[in-house]
């Protein structure tokens, strides 16, 4: 697997080392999909002691809740350092969670291991070399038969595509990231509902989509909400 821009691992692990209180809150998508019920949503919720994996799982703001929970959680991130910080803030808190080193495209687990994914914020993140297509095999890798991932996807429209230099794989190489951390590295980006689906049909279907598009003060993220089963035979 190709490295990324040197920036991006070092630069991520100085933001959560910076973050050191014991103190995380969840992310609210990550709690409705969890623990709520809509029309539009076809998610079996999962089980206590089921597997699930964070994939990024940065502050771990969302392991916390998932151990909370009751699940056999699992996480990787992309250094040994925030694996260290994150591992210590869920041992103050009362928790254990199986944490790695991996990256989207390559996750250290084996075949057919996890019943879901949390991927937030994160599954759209490409090293060179890698596409958006490479980080959903692995995905679906790593999860069982009829599994499910609940992830966010970007909008192409979002903050952190302003000025980003548009590549033919889909993606868009960062240049104006206002915190500072993704200048130089490749994000993939979506327009439509319909476009993430035909994208991930290959190894995913039974499809349910949300939406938010929120203005933080001057910082406009859009982003999909997408929940979806892998297909038996992916």
């Amino acid at each position: 697997m190709a490295s990324p821009p040197p920036s991006i691992d070092g630069s991520y692990e100085r933001f959560y080392a910076e973050r050191s209180g014991s103190r995380v809150y969840p992310t609210e998508f990550v709690v409705r999909t969890f623990l709520a019920s809509y029309p539009g949503l076809n998610y079996p919720k999962p089980q206590a002691g089921e597997r699930v994996l964070d994939i990024a799982f940065g502050d771990g703001r969302n392991t916390v809740f998932l151990c909370d929970q009751g699940y056999a959680v699992s996480g990787i991130e992309i250094t040994e350092g925030i694996v260290r910080q994150t591992s210590a803030r869920l041992s103050k808190l009362g928790h254990q969670a199986d944490l790695r080193v991996g990256r989207n495209s390559s996750i250290p687990f084996d075949d057919g291991h996890f019943d879901h994914i949390l991927a937030c914020h994160c599954c759209y993140y490409c090293d060179d070399g890698e596409t958006f297509a490479d980080n959903m095999q692995e995905y679906a890798r790593v999860l069982k038969p009829g599994a499910w991932l609940v992830a966010s996807v970007a909008s192409r429209s979002s903050y952190i595509f302003k000025d980003a230099i548009a590549l033919e794989d889909g993606s868009l190489r960062i240049q104006a990231d206002p915190y500072g951390n993704r200048d130089g590295y490749r994000l993939h980006a979506f327009s439509s509902r319909d476009q993430i689906e035909v994208y991930l049909s290959p190894w995913f279907e039974h499809f349910s989509f949300g939406f938010a598009d929120n203005d933080y003060y001057g910082v406009s993220e859009r982003v999909f909400w997408v929940v979806c089963q892998k297909r038996e035979a992916s």
